[in-house]
């Protein structure tokens, strides 16, 4: 017969288990993972912006052209302002926040660790909640663009499916025109199949997985091409460097700390990063539309 073991046995085992980095890392090999429909969003966002983590007390204020019009996310995080005579502009700072609570019933009763996973469930709708916000930038400097300087607005280029070499080109040329190297491009993965079937001989397929992990899937002409499942599908994003286009200034990095509410049996944590998102160059970006 098969020897079995009593709950307090399994426990001893477990704390002894416990008391030991080797013991701890033998316990986690034997946790299952839990079952998934698709990867944790991981955000790109960042790749399209130069971060600045602020010190303490220092003010997310930038010197601009007193021309460009620029876009920043407002307070509450929900609405684009456009910023167009000061010589300064001010990047309002915003939070964005999870709260993830578990039954102590819960943790008992599942076989993976619930509390590592609800937190990286938090992380994950905190970077798309931030990507959404970028996006929506890019999408309020495609729109208005210069508008306070006749004839410079970078106008969307129009592309009738499939996406060919020659549309990206127009692209890139419509940014090095303005003397601004193109840093990377976003778009839709669906989008992106078109540019996959390019073959080696345009494209500089990257083929480390760590990086397709990140998002990014290739190179084009030396610029990054990434991918992110919140792009519209239809729209590439063609972004110059990060210094050239915009800040996302950071007073608080994404953080979790401890948030347990005894008196109903929850753990709990507060997950959040407080941070602004602003593009200062209008011409740093245009927007290629493609119908299909």
């Amino acid at each position: 017969m098969p020897n079995v073991i009593s709950n307090a046995e399994k426990e001893r085992l477990v704390a002894v288990a416990l008391e030991t980095p080797g013991g701890r890392k033998r316990l986690a090999s034997t946790m299952m993972s839990s079952l998934r429909t698709r990867r944790d969003y991981t955000s790109v966002l960042r790749k399209a912006f130069l971060v600045d983590e602020l010190p303490d007390g220092v003010l997310p204020i930038y010197d601009k052209d007193p021309d460009a019009t620029a876009y920043v996310v407002g307070e509450m995080g929900e609405n684009i302002l456009a910023v167009q005579k000061p010589r300064r502009v001010h990047f309002p700072l915003f939070e964005i926040a999870s709260n993830p609570e578990i039954p102590l019933s819960q943790i008992k009763e599942r076989r993976y660790d619930l509390v590592t996973r609800s937190q990286e469930l938090a992380k994950s709708q905190i970077q798309a909640a931030e990507d959404e916000r970028g996006f929506s930038i890019m999408d309020a400097v495609a729109v208005n663009g210069f508008d306070s300087i006749p004839g410079q607005s970078n106008p969307d280029l129009a592309c009738v499916a499939p996406i060919t070499p020659s549309i990206l080109a127009d692209a890139w040329g419509e940014l090095e025109a303005n003397r601004i190297p193109v840093g990377r491009a976003f778009l839709n993965p669906r989008d992106y199949t078109d540019i996959r079937k390019f073959g080696r001989d345009i494209l500089d397929t990257t083929s480390q997985r760590d990086l397709l992990r990140s998002g990014k899937q290739s190179e084009l002409w030396g610029a990054e091409l990434i991918t992110s499942s919140l792009v519209p599908q239809g729209f590439i994003y063609v972004c110059g460097e990060a210094d050239l286009f915009g800040r996302v200034p950071v007073r608080t990095e994404l953080s979790v700390i401890s948030a347990d509410d005894p008196k109903n049996r929850l753990i709990g944590f507060s997950c959040f990063e407080n941070l602004g998102i602003g593009a200062h160059n209008p011409l740093g970006l245009i927007r290629i539309v493609v119908a299909r």
